[in-house]
């Protein structure tokens, strides 16, 4: 049988197309938003020296030149993240970096830091303010840190954390989970014109649509890595 050759690390995208995001979050008006982020995301990953892993689900959508592209397998997002660790552990990489399409502040030194931590760390953790996590890096057995995670609650970060005995830390990030994350993204000190320019217009909105354009009509998840759920639909 022929075994993967070693690879040193990669970092996994967990992504889908910025209409798809839109319309999970409940968020139609905000494509040009997400696609923003994807695109940085893509850009860091591909600017930190990591081979670049992109896990998506099913469709015509393709991905990047520069990245090799994995299907998400599963029917629930835990289920998903540990068969993409698998599917990557699979290819031959020792350091698996996972991170979201939904966190603009991502850059090239987040995700080298994040590598740099797992040369003496087991795993490694970028938090969320709001008790989620935006990044999750393994070198080594994955199933344990991943085991009973109550994924889209507060309680994603505490839990990883306590699964990973001597996990490194970095510094918090947010991702764009839903309009309430925009008004905090507004604050965020390091603020590009771009992103400022696609946050103030969507704030700049009178009213968001009714949650009735719903995940789980238009057979997207909800986001993967948010600690709270989408909002749920109208009665």
């Amino acid at each position: 049988m022929n075994r993967p050759r070693p690879r040193a690390r990669c970092v996994l995208v967990f992504t889908r197309t910025a209409f798809r995001e839109a319309r999970a979050k409940r968020m139609p008006g905000a494509r040009a938003l997400f696609a923003c982020a994807r695109s940085r995301v893509l850009n860091a990953a591909k600017a930190s020296g990591a081979d670049v892993v992109v896990a998506m689900p099913a469709g015509p959508a393709p991905a990047p030149p520069h990245a090799t592209r994995l299907p998400q397998r599963g029917g629930t997002f835990a289920q998903r993240l540990a068969s993409a660790f698998a599917d990557a552990r699979g290819l031959g990489y020792e350091q698996i970096v996972v991170v979201p399409g939904d966190v603009p502040g991502l850059q090239a030194r987040h995700l080298r830091a994040a590598f740099a931590r797992l040369r003496a760390a087991p795993a490694v953790l970028g938090p969320s303010p709001d008790g989620g996590v935006y990044l999750l890096g393994v070198r080594g057995d994955f199933a344990p840190i991943l085991a009973g995670v109550p994924w889209r609650t507060p309680r994603v970060f505490a839990a990883l954390l306590a699964n990973a005995s001597g996990a490194a830390v970095l510094p918090a990030l947010a991702g764009v989970d839903g309009p309430p994350d925009l008004r905090g993204l507004r604050g965020a000190p390091d603020l590009d014109a771009e992103l400022a320019f696609l946050v103030a217009a969507l704030l700049a909105r009178a009213a968001w649509p009714a949650p009735a354009v719903a995940a789980a009509a238009s057979g997207s998840h909800p986001t993967p890595f948010a600690s709270r759920p989408p909002p749920r639909r109208a009665a």
